[in-house]
C-alpha cells in the first residue's frame, strides 16, 4: 500500500533517475552524431577501441608507404627525362658521326662537325652533373647509391624486412656523362703503356688485352690517333697521324675542368672529339662507341621502365590494402548516423517527458498539508 511521505519522495527519486539516464544517453547519441564515431572513448567499446587503434596506426602507415612509393615513381621518371634528352644527343652525335666518317667531308667541314659534337657531349656532362633529387646525384656517378652498390630501397609496405622494399639497383644511378660513357683510355696504366681491349699488350707477352675499353673490336686509326704511333694493319695499311702534324692526344694537356689548369686525359670531351674527328677513319671506328654508349642509355631507361611498371604495382597494392582496412576500422568505430538520429530523438523526449513527471512528483509530497 503505497504511503505519502514528506521525509522521502520515491517518486522524484525514480524521476530523477531515469531522467539522469535519459540525458546521459542523449548526450552520447549527440555525441555520435556531431564526431561520426560510435567509439569516442575506451568507455564506449574497450576491445573495439584497441583494435580500431591498431587499424588507425597501419592506415597511417599505408598513407606513408603511398607516399614513399610515389616519390620513387618521382625519382625514376625525373631520371628518365634526363636520360632521353641524353639519348637524343647521342642520336644527334652519331649522325654527325656517321657523315665525318664520309670522305667528302674537308677540314672546315670536320671542324664545324667537331663543334657542334663538343658542344652536344659538353650538354649531357652539364645535365647528368646538375640532376638530382632529393639531394640524390642520378647521373653523375657519385651518389651513394651508386658508389656504395646499394642502390635505393623504397619502403612500400608498413613493416620491416627485406620483403617490404624494393631496392632500385645502383646501376641506375652510373654516371650517363661523355666522359664516363666514351671511356678512352684504362685506369691504373700509364699513357706510356696505353692501350684498347683487344689490342696487343706489351705487358702481357702481346696477348690480346682483357682490360681496357669495353670494345671486343680493333680500333686502329683511334689508336694510332690517341698514342701518336703509327698502325701498321695486316693488308699493309698503316695509320700515322704523326706525319700530318697532329700531336699524340694522349701527350696533350687539356684545361679538362676549365679552371686555368691542365692534365692528360683522353677521356676528356675535348680530347675525344680532338681524337675522333680527325678524318673519316677515326669517325667510323668511334660510330662503334656511339652505339655502345646509345644501348647504355636504352638499356637503363628499359630497367627503368621496368621498376617504374613494379612500382606502380606497388602503389595499388596499397591502395586495396589501405581500403580494406579502412572498411573494417570503419565497421567498428564509425557511427550508423540513423540508428543515432533515432536514439537522439527517442531520448530526447524521454528527457522531456521525464521532466515533466519529476517537476509533479516534486509536488506531491504538498497533498499531506490537505490532511493536516
Amino acid at each position: 500500500m503505497a504511503s505519502i511521505t514528506i521525509n522521502t519522495n520515491l517518486a522524484s527519486l525514480t524521476a530523477q533517475r531515469n531522467l539522469s539516464a535519459a540525458t546521459s544517453s542523449m548526450n552520447t547519441a549527440m555525441e555520435r552524431l556531431s564526431t561520426g564515431f560510435k567509439i569516442n572513448s575506451g568507455a564506449d567499446d574497450a576491445a573495439g577501441s584497441a583494435v580500431s587503434t591498431l587499424m588507425e596506426a597501419q592506415i597511417s602507415g599505408y598513407d606513408v608507404a603511398e607516399s614513399n612509393t610515389t616519390m620513387g615513381l618521382s625519382l625514376l621518371d625525373t631520371a628518365e627525362g634526363v636520360l632521353d634528352i641524353v639519348g637524343d644527343y647521342l642520336q644527334r652525335i652519331r649522325d654527325l658521326t656517321e657523315q665525318a666518317a664520309n670522305g667528302t667531308y674537308g677540314t672546315s667541314s670536320m671542324q664545324a662537325i667537331r663543334t657542334e659534337v663538343q658542344q652536344r657531349m659538353l650538354e649531357i656532362n652539364r645535365l647528368c652533373q646538375v640532376i638530382d633529387f632529393n639531394g640524390i646525384q642520378l647521373l653523375d656517378g657519385t651518389s651513394s647509391a651508386y658508389v656504395n652498390g646499394t642502390g635505393v630501397n623504397l619502403q612500400v609496405s608498413n613493416n620491416s624486412g627485406i620483403d617490404n622494399i624494393i631496392n632500385l639497383d645502383s646501376s641506375l644511378f652510373a654516371s650517363a656523362t661523355c666522359t664516363a660513357l666514351f671511356i678512352l683510355n684504362e685506369t691504373g696504366r700509364t699513357e706510356d703503356n696505353w692501350f684498347l681491349r683487344g689490342q696487343s699488350d706489351p705487358t702481357n707477352g702481346g696477348a690480346q688485352a682483357a682490360t681496357g675499353v669495353d670494345i671486343n673490336y680493333e680500333t686502329p686509326a683511334l689508336l694510332a690517333r690517341i698514342t701518336g704511333q703509327a698502325v701498321e694493319l695486316s693488308n699493309g695499311k698503316t695509320y700515322d697521324y704523326s706525319k700530318l702534324g697532329y700531336t699524340a692526344i694522349k701527350d696533350t694537356i687539356y684545361d679538362i675542368n676549365n679552371d686555368g689548369t691542365g692534365e692528360n686525359s683522353v677521356s676528356s670531351i675535348t680530347a675525344i672529339c680532338d681524337a675522333v674527328y680527325t678524318d673519316d677513319s677515326t669517325a667510323r671506328e668511334f660510330l662503334q662507341f656511339i652505339d655502345e654508349a646509345i644501348e647504355n642509355v636504352s638499356d637503363r631507361r628499359t630497367l627503368i621502365g621496368a621498376y617504374m611498371n613494379r612500382v606502380e604495382s606497388a602503389v595499388d597494392a596499397i591502395d586495396v590494402q589501405k581500403e580494406n582496412i579502412v572498411a573494417a576500422n570503419s565497421a567498428i568505430k564509425d557511427a550508423d548516423v540513423a540508428t543515432e538520429s533515432s536514439n537522439f530523438i527517442k531520448y530526447q523526449i524521454l528527457q522531456q517527458s521525464t521532466a515533466t513527471l519529476l517537476s509533479t512528483a516534486n509536488q506531491t509530497p504538498s497533498i499531506a498539508l490537505n490532511l493536516i
